[in-house]
């Protein structure tokens, strides 16, 4: 799945994030592990679930398993909302 080249992405001071929709013109907002897995997902190839479980177990103290049912929960509403694109 990789980030939709029409949504715009802004840090916050702190810490969180704000997504822009420009084809909705919906802002969607992220907390500190929303905005540390965007960023894993907006790059050129972007990222398997499989690599979001991998980068936030490696980054934040939370179980492999919690945190592949955080992720698939995150990714659906990612889709819902069109920010990105699922292969």
């Amino acid at each position: 799945m990789v980030a939709r080249e029409d949504v715009i992405f802004t840090d916050l001071d702190n810490g969180t994030a704000v997504l822009l929709n420009l084809e909705t013109k919906y802002y969607f907002s992220l907390n500190e592990t929303g905005c540390f897995l965007w960023k894993v997902l907006d790059k050129p190839q972007g990222a398997s679930e499989a690599e979001l479980v991998t980068e936030l177990t490696r980054e934040f103290d939370v179980e492999p398993e919690k945190a592949r049912t955080d992720i698939a929960d995150f990714v659906k509403e990612l889709v819902t909302e069109g920010l990105i694109k699922k292969d």
